[in-house]
């Protein structure tokens, strides 16, 4: 089969085969790899050439992702998938790592902590949630333990103000119990801050 290509517009090359639109890459990529010396492919070749330009596709997705925020590095890969094969995702994210653009432990330590802090989980919730995002165990649970943990004075202070209101009667308590278990923090911190709450009314 016959391989040509012709320039695009911003730095585009069109692809070719037997005259028929094929693919469209940057002329980065293009022009550092061997298909521009080639005249002539057969499927093999053309299936090789094709999951190379989605791999690049996937690594340029991934750096624009990249630089609107932090990933950990399953959920990036997640996410590519969502338009590329699994191996260019893969390739993509393992490329993105080695140029230190992707930290699954830097990333852990920072969603912890907004995940802590702002969105005011429980240490539990937390790990939850790194696990979740596709972060391995061991990194989640040091990520955790990591953490200014104070769960009791923190129920304390979300019952005196983004509870204060669902504290009049048994049903309001029972939601702000059950809201606080789904939020990561174990029973006995919550008891001991309703407790703590009470004895301060008197």
């Amino acid at each position: 089969m016959k391989l040509s290509f012709k320039d695009g517009r911003q730095g585009k090359i069109h692809i070719y085969v037997d005259d028929v639109y094929t693919l469209t890459v940057d002329d980065t990529f293009w022009f550092s790899e061997k298909w521009h010396k080639v005249n002539e492919i057969n499927d093999e070749e053309l299936a090789d050439l094709t999951l190379s330009v989605n791999s690049r596709r996937a690594f340029l997705k991934g750096a624009e992702l990249l630089s609107r925020r932090a990933h950990g590095k399953a959920e990036l890969v997640r996410k590519l998938m969502q338009k590329y094969p699994r191996e260019c995702a893969e390739q993509a994210a393992d490329k993105l790592e080695k140029l230190g653009l992707i930290n699954d432990g830097e990333f852990a330590d920072m969603l912890a902590q907004e995940l802590y802090t702002h969105r005011k989980y429980g240490v539990s919730r937390v790990k939850q949630e790194l696990l979740r995002r596709g972060i391995d165990r061991a990194l989640a649970e040091e990520a955790a333990e990591r953490l200014d943990k104070d769960d009791l004075n923190r129920i304390i202070l979300l019952l005196q103000t983004k509870y204060r209101n669902n504290l009049g009667d048994e049903k309001g308590i029972i939601r702000t119990k059950n809201s606080l278990l789904r939020l990561g923090y174990s029973y006995s911190d919550i008891r001991a801050a309703f407790e703590s709450i009470e004895n301060e009314s008197f």
